[in-house]
């Protein structure tokens, strides 16, 4: 702010300097002649008169504020201006001030009728004040006419009242053509002036409300995008959550019952011993090389360990059934319609609803429980159908623990229906319909 402020001045002073150097130079360099009484102001040409000064003052004044407040710049230049109009005839290098300050009025003023009301009025008064300073003169050049008509024809001429500026019935009224003419012809130069500032200052205003608008519209979209990302980081952290859910508590709870059989079968029967114990170190290897993909899937330096296993669908079903009927639990699975190559999305989501269900009667439908499975295929949908004979829901318990949430938010995202609940005769139901398009 106060750099503005020194800036204006300096703008202000030049202007100034500008109007009155010529003639201090020339008042300077002039030679004098010995006993003339012209004094250094009357050879220099400088106003002597207060008025003008005031106006001066005030044009400058408004310079100096006009990027604090340009509608009171605008009022205070233009009422120099046009005092100075009054004054004389033509225009000044400091009369520049007003189209300067129209310049900075159309450049922030946010309503634009306003300006051009602004301008018009401005052109308006700066096309009387010439007018009324023409008649004014014209008023004079008549009396001295009329003075030295009288001379010459001896008669003593009458004193020509002058009061100051002729009064409006009286311009209306005397005002010839050749004045209004001749004062459009010279107030010309100053209304192109002041068109030009208003046009440039309104060309300014725009590019600069276009810029703040491009800005604007840019830091939206930044915080979009970040938006965006961070929550495809979340969806991408649910997501690992859920896998890494879905292995652990599969691979977990097969290694478990496996060592329970094989501790139970220590002593009897050595040799099934040896087979539950293989049966866990398989599983172990498995579920650890799925848990190593799927946080490898968030590193980009180790391309090669997102690979170590690949992810599992409706084929490796089968084989999921096999590895937990070798831990003596009962499963009957069975596939309707004709199996066909299914998006990935819904081939994963198929393959870990039955396992998080299988999972589930595993644990917690008791140790003689059988499961049955069923995989319906239909050109429209894919149907995962798991129930078991088992204990069902305990008394009080929901049935909404984190392997069913991470099953619903599957179906969810794939736009399925899922139900969950009691079977009609014993034990736990889990259906889900999931819609699929075939690849063509």
């Amino acid at each position: 702010m106060p750099r503005q402020l020194l800036t204006d001045a300096a703008l202000a002073l030049a202007l100034l300097a500008a109007t009155l150097g010529p003639g201090l130079v020339t008042g300077l360099l002039s030679p004098t002649k010995p006993g003339d009484p012209t004094g250094f102001l009357t050879r220099t040409g400088i106003p002597a008169d207060q008025v003008w000064w005031v106006c001066t003052g005030l044009a400058l004044a408004g310079v100096v504020i006009r990027r604090q407040n340009a509608a009171v710049a605008l009022v205070l230049t233009a009422t120099g201006t046009l005092g100075h109009l009054l004054l004389q005839t033509k225009f000044q290098l400091l009369d520049l001030a007003l189209p300067l300050v129209m310049y900075t009025v159309a450049s922030v003023s946010r309503r634009r009728r306003y300006v051009v009301g602004a301008l018009a009025l401005t052109m308006i008064l700066a096309y009387f004040a010439m007018l009324g300073s023409r008649l004014d003169v014209m008023h004079v050049q008549k009396a001295a006419v009329a003075e030295k008509r009288a001379e010459l024809n001896g008669v003593k001429a009458q004193p020509v009242a002058r009061e100051g500026t002729p009064t409006v019935t009286d311009t209306i009224a005397n005002i010839p053509v050749e004045a209004l003419v001749d004062t459009g012809q010279a107030v010309l130069e100053m209304w192109l002036l002041l068109v030009a500032a208003y046009a440039v200052g309104d060309g300014m205003r725009t590019r600069r409300a276009h810029l703040l608008a491009v800005e604007q519209r840019t830091a939206d979209l930044a915080r979009q995008e970040r938006q965006s990302t961070a929550l495809a980081v979340a969806a991408e952290r649910a997501r690992i959550t859920r896998e890494l859910h879905d292995v652990v508590a599969h691979g977990m709870s097969v290694m478990v019952v496996q060592a329970q059989g094989a501790a139970a079968a220590l002593d009897r029967h050595p040799d099934r011993t040896a087979t539950a114990l293989q049966h866990v170190i398989e599983v172990g290897r498995s579920s650890l090389a799925e848990m190593r993909r799927l946080l490898a899937a968030g590193r980009t330096e180790s391309a090669e360990d997102a690979r170590l296993a690949p992810l599992p669908g409706i084929d490796a079903i089968p084989g999921l059934v096999d590895q937990l009927r070798s831990t003596g639990m009962r499963i009957d699975l069975r596939i309707e319609g004709a199996p066909a190559v299914m998006p990935a999305a819904v081939d994963l989501s198929a393959y870990r609803i039955v396992q998080e269900a299988l999972t589930n009667t595993l644990k917690h439908a008791g140790p003689d429980a059988g499961a049955w499975v069923r995989l319906e295929f239909d050109p429209e949908f894919l149907r995962v159908e798991v129930t078991d004979d088992g204990k069902g829901l305990a008394e009080g318990v929901d049935g909404c623990g984190n392997g069913l949430r991470g099953i619903a938010e599957r179906v969810a995202m794939l736009g399925g229906t899922l139900e969950t609940g009691d079977a009609p005769d014993r034990g736990f139901l889990l259906d889900a319909t999931l819609p699929v398009e075939l690849r063509r």
